[in-house]
């Protein structure tokens, strides 16, 4: 299994290789990005990125390294809001404790 700081990090460190790429688009999910929003924010098919995914075909070098990017970006966003998660509050003895 996959972290999600270990996913940011594959973004970070990849370098062009394409069956990285097809591997990081595949598992964009765990960066909370489905290959659906891939499509859609870069205004691709989604059948294409699909194709991209099962390393069947592939976008320009700079297509790429732009999916990388927002992929790392979104990795980012997700390891920094896990890493400032709170736990919610417990049932504290006799008196249910509010929440704000």
């Amino acid at each position: 299994m996959v972290t999600i700081e270990q996913y940011r990090q594959y973004c970070a460190d990849w370098s062009g290789d394409p069956a990285e790429f097809s591997w990081l688009v595949q598992h964009g999910d765990i960066a909370g990005v489905s290959r659906r929003a891939i499509a859609d924010e870069f205004e691709f098919a989604p059948s294409t990125v699909s194709r991209w995914a099962a390393g069947e075909a592939l976008p320009h070098k700079r297509i790429q390294k732009l999916v990388i990017a927002g992929l790392e970006k979104k990795a980012r966003r997700l390891e920094v809001a896990a890493a400032n998660a709170v736990p919610l509050p417990h049932k504290i003895t006799g008196h249910e404790q509010t929440f704000p």
